[in-house]
């Protein structure tokens, strides 16, 4: 059973950051999510697929106060997200999420929708500190290496209005971090960090020029905490992620520097062991109770997540 319980737990938690990064990447295009696809129990293979319906409901600006939208200025984000993940061998194993996601917007100007796939991620993961033998104090530990590619139109290849298009972040990124989780009785306790670095590429301007574009650093943490009744198959908790993307220097005929970006997931979660093999998740991802936020859209969406396990 609580082998099976991680396993809910870092599926929701997974859920959380998918939402948390696509709704980071629409429009402003910043943000990674801190936990890659895990096997976290005794499981061959596993599959989840989650629905999540968001609504951007204000913008950061780079400095001051962020602005809540006026209620004619609808935009909303839906996220199918379909993740997998297989063990090659032992302690080892691969993941790909691919999220595809619809975009909407309706304002007194325009009305506008786009959908299609966002940026593919593709993890390895390697299980650093295994549980073999009861300890009360040593967590269970995981080490990742993730790639994004740029799968998804992003802001520099836009070309509907109000970049309504725009699915993805535009580069190529490689990321690398840990995931912790414990169980003590009826509660667990979940800590997850990455950093990544986006490479280079060339875009064309309107006017024809080639530009440079050269992104820096980013990373995401991710804190949890749930608590399972009376060590049961139902489980409730909450989290806290912070995601940071680093500026954008732009050479050539422009040359500029983006101002970074910040945003802050706060999530609640619900979940449910239905056997040995299915589990199902409920969690709700705020972007405006904490912060500060910069240059980035906030949203509050909601997600429904399925996951099915073949065990070893």
């Amino acid at each position: 059973m609580q082998r099976l319980k991680s396993s809910l737990i870092l599926a929701l938690l997974f859920t959380a950051a998918v939402i948390g990064r696509s709704a980071l990447s629409a429009p402003c295009c910043g943000g990674s999510s801190a936990i890659p696809t895990l096997i976290t129990g005794d499981d061959r293979a596993q599959f989840q697929v989650s629905v999540s319906h968001g609504s951007i409901i204000g913008d950061a600006p780079s400095s001051g106060l962020p602005v809540f939208r006026s209620p004619n200025d609808s935009e909303s984000l839906n996220v199918l997200n379909l993740a997998g993940a297989y063990r090659l061998f032992d302690r080892a194993q691969i993941g790909v999420g691919i999220p595809l996601i619809s975009r909407s917007l309706e304002n007194p100007e325009t009305s506008a929708s786009s959908s299609g796939t966002g940026d593919l991620l593709f993890d390895f993961a390697y299980e650093i500190i295994p549980d073999f033998t009861y300890s009360e104090w040593r967590p269970k530990g995981f080490a990742f290496v993730q790639l994004t590619t740029p799968t998804g139109p992003s802001t520099y290849d836009s070309s509907a209005p109000y970049q309504i298009d725009t699915r993805g972040r535009g580069f190529y990124t490689l990321g690398i971090g840990m995931a912790f989780l414990k169980t003590i009785s009826d509660f667990d306790l979940t800590l997850t960090f990455e950093g990544h670095r986006s490479f280079s590429r060339t875009v064309t301007s309107p006017s024809g020029a080639a530009l440079d574009l050269i992104p820096s650093f980013g990373g995401s943490l991710m804190a949890g905490l749930g608590w399972s009744p009376g060590g049961g198959s139902f489980r409730i908790g909450t989290s806290l992620s912070p995601i940071y993307e680093g500026r954008i220097e732009t050479l050539g005929a422009i040359q500029s520097i983006s101002d970074s970006q910040i945003a802050w997931n706060t999530s609640l979660q619900a979940g449910y062991l239905l056997n040995d093999e299915w589990s199902t998740g409920l969690n709700y991802t705020d972007q405006t109770l904490m912060g500060p936020a910069q240059n980035v859209s906030l949203s509050r969406s909601i997600a429904l997540s399925l996951q099915h396990r073949w065990p070893l």
